[in-house]
């Protein structure tokens, strides 16, 4: 693959993952599973451990293996219910992509994001460790691990 051909693979998978914090956020659950390859495997299991061993949620359901997925479309249906009522924003910070072959890429990104529910605020900090796939001549996330270095609730202010 020539050095062209590269960044632009890079610029579209940096695309890639702007669409799916912005279909994340703005709960366009179709749109968000489209993103994925039908056999992308999507971890969100690290976050939901975190929020049991370091914040004593043991109200987390389902348990944290069941926070892992086969397919966006999977993905998506646990997220819809989980973040109906919840205001978020998802933002990724420092890609850093590395073109592995002809059709296929790695990604490292830093995320911060803010869930707002209905009585108090998530803050999280961590990182997104991707894989990724050309399918039909788009990029497709084919791997996905989400892992938390830290979270932190506040309460919420009444608005005035």
């Amino acid at each position: 693959m020539d050095a062209v051909t590269k960044l632009l693979a890079i610029e579209e998978i940096k695309q890639l993952k702007a669409q799916y914090f912005q279909r994340l956020d703005s709960k366009e659950w179709t749109e968000l599973a489209a993103l994925f390859t039908p056999d992308a495997v999507i971890d969100y299991s690290r976050h939901a451990i975190d929020l049991i061993d370091n914040h004593g949620r043991t109200d987390i359901k389902p348990p944290p293996l069941e926070w892992i997925f086969v397919g966006g479309s999977a993905a998506a249906g646990f997220l819809s219910p989980l973040l109906a009522e919840v205001i978020s924003v998802h933002h990724g910070h420092d890609p850093q992509v590395k073109i592995t072959g002809d059709e296929s890429a790695t990604g490292f990104w830093s995320l911060y994001d803010r869930l707002e529910f209905a009585d108090e605020v998530y803050h999280g900090y961590g990182h997104y460790e991707e894989e990724y796939r050309l399918v039909n001549g788009r990029w497709r996330i084919s791997r996905l691990v989400l892992t938390r270095q830290r979270s932190a609730f506040t309460a919420k202010s009444p608005t005035r």
